[in-house]
């Protein structure tokens, strides 16, 4: 009868639980059935991600018939390996995460920008001074002047 190798189990907060276990391998690099409390022609034990093809890179030899369980350092070298391999994951999809959200961040500024860009445009047209722009857009006039005015000085002021 086939049996289960330990599994772990880490909660990486805000992302939920991962879970790994230890996998043993014939000499080809394959699963091998457990049974009987057995590893039937096993090779190798090695670290292996539930929720991914991650395997250790780094694997154990054994012999052939040997126990199910690797020993407590073995087993706990392989769970190193595996909590290393899913902090790089989790570090992986934070920055992603980060990632996409400076980049609706950045479409909403532009966005904004642009309206506001508008505005300024429509009240200089309906004859509102720079100081009045300034106070609405709370800077000071030279700043207005120079980041929407006209002229060629503040148009080589002018961020892009």
């Amino acid at each position: 009868m086939a049996k289960q190798l330990p599994e772990w189990e880490l909660l990486i907060p805000g992302e939920g639980p991962y879970v790994g276990t230890i996998r043993v391998e014939d000499p080809a690099g394959r699963d091998v059935p457990i049974i009987d409390e057995t590893a039937v022609e096993a090779y190798a034990w090695r670290a292996k991600c539930l929720h991914c093809p991650w395997l250790g890179a780094t694997s154990v030899r054994i012999g052939a018939g040997s126990a199910l369980r690797p020993g407590p350092r073995t087993t706990n070298r392989l769970e190193e390996q595996w909590v290393r391999h899913i902090y790089e994951v989790s570090a992986t999809a934070a920055v992603l995460d980060s990632l996409e959200q400076l980049d609706r961040l950045a479409a909403r500024q532009q966005a904004v920008t642009q309206v506001l860009d508008e505005g300024v445009r429509r009240l200089r047209a309906e004859g509102a001074s720079w100081a009045q722009v300034a106070k609405l857009v709370g800077m000071t006039r030279q700043s207005a002047w120079e980041h929407w005015g006209d002229s060629s000085a503040a148009r080589r002021h002018r961020r892009p």
